[in-house]
């Protein structure tokens, strides 16, 4: 087909969009393994050390590496304000490496003298990321002072979000928009 006027061109992209986010919100996203964007809203725990903390992040879907969960790769990214200044903080998540339950540490950080901080890596093995926090230390076992939260997941609470877009989801699943590996 041969586009002869921008006015066309812009309609068939409007067309094209509209159908593929179509395909997308046909999905069951409480059944995903995974999904390419993972956007994080951290809010204080319960009896935190920094109850004016707060902080975002996004953990990227990046492509499966043999075709067998938990071999996945992901990038991520994260940053926070309201810490305690010159204090050593990690990023942890639940749901790697096959595990729902254990905690692995993503990036570690020291706030700035003005209680801000950031850090990001690429690391492999995540599957259904539900729960991540910010602790104390350099460790996955610090005491959580910012939790997000995947809302909607029984056995699962806590404050802040995680939401997922995009549309890489297991192969058998409708509107899949990749071939990403794991399991039905």
């Amino acid at each position: 087909m041969q586009l002869r006027s921008p006015a066309r061109a812009i309609a068939l992209a409007a067309l094209t969009l509209g159908a593929s986010s179509a395909l997308l919100a046909g999905a069951p996203a409480a059944l995903a393994a995974h999904e390419s964007s993972n956007h994080l809203s951290y809010a204080p725990v319960a009896r935190s050390a920094t109850p004016d903390a707060s902080g975002r992040g996004i953990i990227n879907y990046v492509k499966g590496i043999s075709g067998e969960e938990p071999d996945t790769e992901w990038t991520s990214s994260f940053r926070f304000s309201g810490l305690v200044p010159d204090a050593t903080y990690t990023v942890i998540v639940r749901g790697r490496f096959a595990a729902p339950t254990a905690a692995s540490a993503i990036c570690t950080f020291t706030a700035t003298t003005s209680g801000s901080g950031s850090c990001g890596a690429r690391f492999t093995g995540l599957q259904r990321l539900a729960v991540s926090q910010l602790v104390i230390g350099s460790t996955a076992d610090g005491a959580s002072v910012l939790q997000a939260t995947r809302q909607g997941i029984p056995g699962v609470s806590g404050p802040g979000s995680i939401t997922s877009s995009g549309g890489c989801r297991e192969p058998d699943q409708a509107g899949s928009t990749c071939t990403a590996p794991g399991r039905a």
